[in-house]
């Protein structure tokens, strides 16, 4: 689908034409939902990022960022999806729990959610599955599905300032809140716990976090990590699905991964305390 042009078709008429379009495919072969075209993910996740980074404190330690940078990129290169400009940012907030993604790549860490990771590996495990939902276009499908493709288009173009700012607001006040299909869940936990072992971490890191949370729930760990938990709930199935795949790993394979505790020790947790 070409990307949309000022000098084209109108908005409204464009979106007539491609409802007729079939769904994309996504990288594990299903059939998707999804009118965006690459360009305009890319687009609507450089708006809303924008708008993310007035909200938001951006944690301003240039090593914690670097750190995480890396990680990220080590993690997106096992990424089937190679057309979008993966950037990660951590935003300083110790008393949320979340972190979440964009379309077109913009991927957002709170300080709260890292100093639960109890290693490099556990948040390279968010990191993966975050990562995978921008690979299988789902922020793109949900966007669509909840809003229409004319609003969304809309607001990529400029047009209609007063009801674009309306619409801006009500998607930035929703980002880590919003929730997934099953569906979507199930393929972001299978593809990103591939990212992960590929990277060389060990899998079942993100089953140990997926546990944490799973206790956390009900434990009375306050309002930061409810937005991730009614985003993502790490529900049994969840779990007994992410454990049987870490199984199906080569056995000396898994036992060469990596988990770096030491080293999240000295570029996160000793910095973030």
């Amino acid at each position: 689908m070409k990307t949309l042009q000022r000098a084209g078709l109108s908005v409204g008429l464009l979106a007539m034409l491609l409802v007729s379009l079939p769904g994309c495919v996504t990288p594990e072969g299903g059939e998707q939902f999804n009118m965006l075209s690459t360009q305009e993910e890319v687009a609507l996740g450089d708006k809303i990022s924008q708008e993310v980074e007035k909200k938001e404190k951006i944690l301003n330690d240039p090593a914690i960022q670097a750190y995480v940078r890396e990680i990220g990129a080590r993690i997106a290169k096992q990424s089937p999806r190679t057309d979008v400009p993966y950037k990660f940012t951590v935003i300083d907030n110790p008393k949320t729990v979340n972190a979440f993604a964009l379309p077109g790549g913009h991927m957002y860490i709170y300080t709260g959610l890292m100093k639960l990771c109890a290693n490099e590996a556990e948040l390279a495990s968010v990191m993966g599955h975050e990562i995978a939902h921008v690979a299988a276009h789902h922020h793109g499908e949900s966007m669509t599905r909840q809003y229409g493709y004319s609003l969304i288009a809309s607001l990529i173009l400029g047009d209609s300032p007063s009801a674009n700012a309306e619409l801006m607001a009500q998607i930035v006040g929703s980002l880590g809140e919003s929730k997934f299909s099953r569906t979507q869940e199930n393929e972001a936990d299978r593809m990103g716990m591939d990212f992960l072992f590929r990277a060389g971490y060990k899998p079942e890191a993100m089953v140990t976090f997926m546990e944490k949370m799973n206790a956390s729930e009900g434990g009375g760990s306050g309002g930061g990590l409810l937005k991730y938990l009614s985003s993502h709930p790490p529900t049994p199935e969840r779990i007994a699905a992410l454990q049987a795949q870490e199984q199906q790993y080569p056995a000396d394979l898994r036992a060469s991964s990596a988990a770096y505790p030491e080293r999240y020790w000295d570029n996160v947790l000793k910095r973030l305390n």
